[in-house]
């Protein structure tokens, strides 16, 4: 018979057991709980960059994919008998540092990607926006420049960075490194604690000089991302490094600092444990993690060409059918409107109640492309938008634009847009020589337009892609440009021209014939019947312009009708 205390020794173990069992299975449904709540203030940044239509230009696919890969491995622990090997899983989850990388991100502003694979031998592999891939043979002898390490394969040439952040201007990676780690990192490299001062530094430029693959891991990673940050600009300059490392303590142990020191010395700037900034809310960190470009508008806004037909436009004012004649790029811009209201979700925001102002030539361009093909309603829109009628306040002409368009007209949109000379005030003398240069090539409109913008240093809103990524392009052959040499130019992201005129002459698809007295009579359009008629009239603004002639005009629909009518009588009209 066993005695009491062999008793209680057999029972022991089996007790310690079940508290150690309990407490892996509390942990792992806290980093469960963690997990789900990482993946909610993702989607709540998703919805952010949903929300200023940034979407497609960050990249956060391969983190949210690990954080899901993480949650995934975890629950299925949870759902398997508690082992020995399931304690060592939970204590070694991949969670706490993908937590890090997420906290350093909402301390950050212009997010563009989280853990982005940089490669530096390869141009066409590139970043994000705005990254430019730069020869980094900088002895520009034929020689590798000191620290460039000799192509190995694709692997060798390649970098994880956890964020790119500041618009491309940072770099930032993540090291749960501890101080006691890097001790016997060094300890593996042949380092003794006893030696004397002058043995350190004979090892330390012996790291110097031996090949970089004797560092210790946290310094190769300063120096591998250095080198690969020196092979990209952003706006003609070289990104930062940035190197996290929360578990790290300063000032504790000489050879910990030394090597810190060494890490700087590369040109990255250290985060350690002692000097990181507080954990910010999700809510109010997003409001830096993308940015809303509208914020930093001028007060007076200089209007494109593009813009100025934009806001006339039948495309953004009603609800316009595809027409067989209608050219790719027409039918292109049905559909996207179709999807997003172009007035309402961008241009009107995106002007709010600032005054906004056009050069000579902008508005001269955008009238004779009006009177060529423009409809009755863009052209009657055209002299509400820039004001023909003097007497009209702005009220009148905010008034008078909303019986031309289907949606709501913001009350306070400054109308009309002032017309101003592309040099008033001899702005243009406060030009970086820069711009001349990358403007010597312009049309006189996109001259005097752009050059405006860039010269006062107003916000210019064009949808014009081709100029503007001219201006990227050639600024980029600068060398450190400052910031102020750059011009403030906001792209729309979608553009809308006239609806236009049918060509003389254009095919037409299946042309009904008549056959009058035995003869067949071909028609150069399809015979309407009433409905569709005078829904095609109503839209092209033709009863307001018969009412303003003095004319009566006969409402067919006063109380409306049915759009099957309309359908139909499309339909009867093609048979």
């Amino acid at each position: 018979m066993a005695t009491p205390g062999e008793s209680q020794d057999k029972q022991r173990p089996e007790s310690e057991g079940n508290e150690g069992d309990d407490g892996t299975s509390s942990a792992l449904h806290g980093l469960i709980a963690r997990a789900h709540n990482l993946l909610a203030e993702l989607h709540h940044f998703r919805e952010r960059l949903d929300s200023l239509r940034q979407t497609r230009n960050v990249e956060l696919g391969h983190f949210r994919g690990n954080i899901q890969s993480e949650l995934s491995m975890l629950e299925r622990l949870v759902a398997k008998p508690l082992s020995t090997s399931t304690q060592h899983v939970a204590r070694s989850s991949n969670l706490p540092f993908l937590e890090c990388v997420w906290s350093t991100v909402k301390k950050s502003e212009g997010v563009i990607a989280l853990q982005k694979r940089i490669y530096t031998n390869s141009s066409v592999k590139l970043l994000s926006q705005g990254m430019k891939h730069v020869d980094l043979n900088l002895n520009g002898s034929g020689t590798k420049a000191k620290g460039q390490k000799p192509g190995k394969g694709q692997k060798e040439n390649a970098v994880i960075v956890d964020a790119i952040t500041d618009g491309g201007r940072t770099w930032t990676k993540v090291s749960l490194v501890t101080n006691q780690r890097m001790l016997f990192d060094l300890a593996k490299q042949g380092w003794d604690s006893g030696g004397s001062e002058s043995e350190d530094d004979d090892f330390s430029r012996g790291q110097d000089e031996e090949d970089d693959d004797r560092d210790i891991p946290v310094l190769k990673t300063a120096k591998e991302l250095t080198y690969a940050a020196n092979c990209f600009r952003v706006k003609t300059k070289k990104p930062k490094v940035h190197l996290i490392l929360p578990r790290v303590t300063e000032g504790e142990v000489p050879e910990i600092d030394r090597i810190l020191e060494d890490c700087r010395k590369t040109g990255a700037e250290l985060f350690c444990g002692g000097n990181l900034e507080p954990e910010r809310d999700i809510k109010e960190a997003v409001k830096t993690m993308a940015i809303d470009p509208q914020e930093s508008f001028s007060d007076v806004l200089n209007i494109d060409c593009t813009i100025l037909l934009a806001l006339v436009s039948e495309f953004s004012h009603a609800k316009v059918e595809k027409a067989p004649w209608f050219h790719r790029a027409l039918q292109r811009q049905v559909e996207i409107e179709d999807n997003e209201n172009l007035l309402p979700s961008l241009l009107y925001p995106a002007m709010g109640n600032r005054q906004l102002v056009c050069t000579h030539e902008a508005v001269t361009r955008m009238r004779e492309i009006v009177e060529t093909i423009g409809t009755p309603s863009e052209k009657a829109r055209t002299k509400v938008l820039l004001g023909d009628d003097k007497t009209k306040t702005q009220a009148d002409l905010v008034e008078e634009m909303q019986e031309w368009s289907a949606y709501s007209v913001p009350k306070n949109w400054q109308l009309p847009i002032q017309v101003v000379d592309q040099n008033e005030n001899e702005c243009q003398q406060n030009l970086p020589a820069q711009a001349l240069e990358t403007a010597k090539d312009m049309t006189d409109i996109n001259y005097s337009v752009f050059l405006y913008g860039w010269a006062t240093g107003r916000t210019t809103i064009t949808s014009n892609r081709t100029v503007v990524k001219q201006i990227e392009t050639h600024l980029e052959t600068y060398v450190d440009l400052p910031d102020e040499s750059w011009p403030r130019i906001w792209l729309c992201p979608t553009a809308r021209s006239l609806v236009g005129k049918e060509k003389r002459g254009a095919s037409k698809k299946s042309e009904p014939t008549n056959e009058v007295i035995g003869k067949k009579e071909q028609h150069t359009a399809w015979p309407l019947p009433d409905p569709l008629r005078r829904e095609l009239q109503r839209r092209n603004g033709l009863d307001v312009l018969s009412q303003r002639a003095g004319y009566e005009v006969e409402d067919l629909r006063p109380n409306g009708y049915p759009m099957e009518e309309v359908i139909e009588a499309k339909e009867n009209s093609i048979r």
